[in-house]
Order: structure tokens, then sequence, then C-alpha cells
């Protein structure tokens, strides 16, 4: 992984007329020097989990990834279930390597956060609330943990009420044949955790939330200047 980290590490701030923006940096190169880090900050993939039920590899980050000086990024690792099992079989000393070695990602990194990426079928959700409050009691004080989220999983009385996580971000985007219901619904207001943080894809724009006060962004295409002021002048008109 060649990350450029260079210059003294600085907290970007969020704008007083707009909403915190977070560029996700997926498996690609990307040179993300044009940014200002007070406009936003940069989650990038630091890895790919690839989970059975016996064991797990990882595969990290193998593209670039150039940042301004001053800007301290996030983690964000993807978890993926493999040969069609499920990790509410997963043996708790199989979670227990797995968490030592997402909090390494984390260190090795330099982050500024960890954002955990899965997807959770009904009768795993339990098992995730369980990975989630061992990691929470095991990372280092001051760590933020985050996790994205389908928007199917925000509705009422949804098991993220008691994810023990800093953040939880709703993808608005690639929501399937429920996308028109979902965001409409979105629009009315996410309950909380569902409500701050949100998920945009520049290839399906749309206005997020009014309780959104912070705006993932994930583009198809590498980052470009002008794709991002675009997309930042659309959030701070």
């Amino acid at each position: 992984m060649l990350v450029s980290l260079l210059g003294a590490l600085a907290t970007p701030v969020a704008s007083a007329e707009g909403p915190r923006v977070i560029l996700w940096a997926w498996e690609r190169p990307e040179d993300l020097r044009f940014l200002n880090p007070p406009q936003a900050e940069v989650s990038f993939l630091a890895a790919t989990v690839d989970l059975t039920e016996e064991g797990f590899s990882v595969r990290p980050r193998r593209q670039p990834l150039y940042l301004p000086p001053g800007l301290r990024p996030r983690a964000t690792v993807r978890i993926e279930m493999r040969q069609g099992g499920s990790l509410a079989h997963v043996a708790p000393e199989l979670r227990q390597r797995l968490i030592e070695r997402l909090i390494t990602i984390a260190q090795t990194a330099r982050a500024a956060a960890l954002q955990l990426d899965f997807d959770a079928r009904e009768s795993e959700t339990e098992a995730y609330l369980t990975l989630l409050g061992e990691l929470r009691g095991r990372l280092p004080p001051g760590l933020p943990l985050s996790i994205t989220a389908l928007a199917s999983w925000c509705g009422p009385g949804s098991w993220l009420a008691r994810a023990p996580v800093d953040e939880v971000v709703p993808q608005l985007f690639r929501m399937g044949p429920d996308d028109v219901r979902h965001y409409a619904r979105a629009r009315r207001g996410f309950a909380p955790p569902c409500a701050h943080s949100v998920g945009l894809a520049l290839d399906e724009w749309r206005a997020p939330p009014a309780s959104a006060s912070t705006v993932y962004l994930f583009n198809p295409r590498p980052w470009t200047a002008a794709a991002f002021t675009e997309a930042h002048s659309k959030l701070h008109p």
C-alpha cells in the first residue's frame, strides 16, 4: 500500500454552510492532492477481508493513494463472507483473530477512524452486533468506529440502534427496486443512528436528507478536482 501522508496531521472542520464531506477512495489509483483538507476528508479502502467459517484472508490495498499534506485519512475495511458461510457460525476464537487484524489494519494506516463495510442477512445481525461490541471494546481510546449500512436497515426498530458504533452511514445508492421508497423515507428523516451521516454516489446524484451533517461521496471513476468541485458545490451552494 502506498499512502502519502506528508506534513503535520490536522483535524478537518465541517463547513458552517453545509455538511462535512468525506470522499471514499476505493481500490484503484487515486491522487487527491488537489483537496484542501478543511473542505473534505478521505476514507480509503485499506483492505478487504475474505471470511469463511474456518478462517479469513486479507487483501490489502494495492493501489497508490496520494493525499495532501495534513490530511489524516479514515480506513475502510470491506468484510465479505465466502463459501456460503455465515458470521453467525464463526467461532469466538476466529472472531477474536479477525478483531486483532482489523485493529492492526487501522493502526498500520495511522487512521483517523475505522469504518467497516459489510453485508448482513437478518440471521447474522446478532453476530455482527457481537463483533462490533468486542471490536469497540478493544479499539485504542479515541479511535472512532463507523459502519456503512443499507437503507433498508434503517427502518423503525432497526437492529442498528443497538450497534456500539460512533457512526452509521446509510448508502443512498445502488438500492435496487425499492430505490424510490427508501430515498423518500430518507428524505423524511431516518431515526438515529441513521440520521446524521449518509453515503451518496456521483452517478446517482440526489440531495442528501436535511438531517445529514456528514456526507460520504462515492465516485465510480477516479476522483478529479473537477468532479470534487462539482459535487462540493451541490452540497455547499
